[in-house]
């Protein structure tokens, strides 16, 4: 659960989007547009507005739907996306909007409220943690043009998405004998360490440097010693381990690593070539034998792992219910992907967005 209302409070800062993208479209869809459905070309030649789709009785204008592309574009980092790719992007955006909307009216049909009070402290908590002094915070919503009690409002929609979810999962356990049982299939994989070295290592840009490293090792200085600042300053180092490194046995039977396979404890390595204008020299500094980590060392965060999995399920079941419950109307067909219909009347979650970015479209100020 801290993970999904974590991922949850950092779309926090899709408020500004919200607001500013709702002030525009409010004014626009008062005169343009409204009641048209289907492309439709208006006197210039252009393309003028109309209802790509209706969810719960509201349009969803082509205007807005162009807004939703570019913020998730922008958000994304999306580049030369395809002609072929814009039916899918479409599909989620729709998706997206149908579980915004259908969630708001979950929130409404539950009877779940946030008070100004609340989101007045949740506002300052979220200004103390990201911005220097709360005064850079409002500084930051005047320069973003958004008014304070907007941005108020959109942090208490947040708060009741988060509550809304946060009952919808519900208390999630997990019984000793799951824990034991992901104990035992993952050891291997996970909790068993296999037999090896603990090394250091340094790389320098030529290899006289190199070089030069070695004979003062073998010379009998400690690494500690050979290896301080004031020893390497007018050398070319590209990076040294302060900190003997764990290399399992295995790490040593082929590549460069394998001029230090036969080397005993304490013996320093020849010096290797990594790449090009890459020298390395190594010191094995201890043998470590394979260790298995027992159950009762990561009991607690294979608990905490296999709840995570359960809310994730849950939030993913609550998330497709939400969606399947939301009245779609697709008035321009060619826009979306071929099963559009499909997709929502079956409840399957929005695709090209996270479930954070669903539950919480709000966005807020840098």
């Amino acid at each position: 659960m801290v993970d999904m209302m974590q991922r949850l409070r950092t779309q926090m800062r899709w408020i500004m989007l919200l607001i500013v993208v709702a002030f525009l479209l409010s004014t626009f869809l008062m005169y343009e547009g409204r009641g048209r459905r289907g492309p439709q070309r208006a006197p210039d030649g252009s393309m003028a507005d109309y209802e790509v789709a209706e969810i719960n009785g509201k349009p969803l204008m082509r205007s807005e739907l162009e807004q939703r592309l570019r913020g998730y574009l922008e958000s994304y980092g999306q580049r030369g996306m395809a002609s072929l790719d814009m039916p899918a992007i479409y599909k989620s955006l729709l998706d997206q909007y149908a579980f915004e909307l259908q969630l708001a009216q979950e929130v409404r049909d539950r009877g779940i409220e946030v008070s100004d009070a609340e989101a007045e402290q949740a506002m300052k908590d979220y200004a103390d943690q990201v911005f220097p002094t709360r005064e850079a915070f409002f500084q930051s919503l005047e320069r973003s043009g958004i008014k304070v009690e907007d941005y108020r409002k959109g942090i208490a929609r947040q708060m009741a998405n988060e509550r809304l979810l946060r009952s919808a999962i519900g208390e999630v356990v997990v019984s000793e004998d799951e824990a034991v049982q992901f104990y035992d299939t993952m050891k291997p994989l996970l909790y068993r360490q296999p037999e090896g070295f603990k090394v250091y290592l340094a790389q320098f840009s030529n290899a006289g440097a190199a070089e030069s490293l070695r004979g003062q090792l073998v010379g009998g200085e400690s690494w500690e010693q050979a290896t301080s600042g004031d020893a390497l300053a007018s050398k070319d180092v590209i990076s040294v381990t302060a900190e003997a490194i764990f290399l399992p046995e295995s790490a040593f039977d082929s590549g460069a690593l394998s001029l230090m396979k036969s080397l005993d404890v304490g013996q320093v390595s020849p010096v290797f070539e990594l790449s090009s204008d890459d020298f390395a020299v190594g010191l094995k500094s201890e043998r470590v034998a394979e260790r298995t980590t027992p159950y009762d060392e990561v009991s607690a965060d294979i608990r905490v792992l296999l709840r995570q999995q359960k809310e994730r399920q849950s939030l993913d079941a609550f998330e497709k219910e939400v969606l399947a419950r939301a009245k779609v109307v697709i008035h321009d067909p060619s826009l979306f992907a071929a099963n559009a219909s499909a997709d929502v009347s079956e409840g399957r979650a929005p695709a090209a967005l996270s479930s954070g970015d669903a539950a919480s479209p709000d966005k807020a100020p840098e």
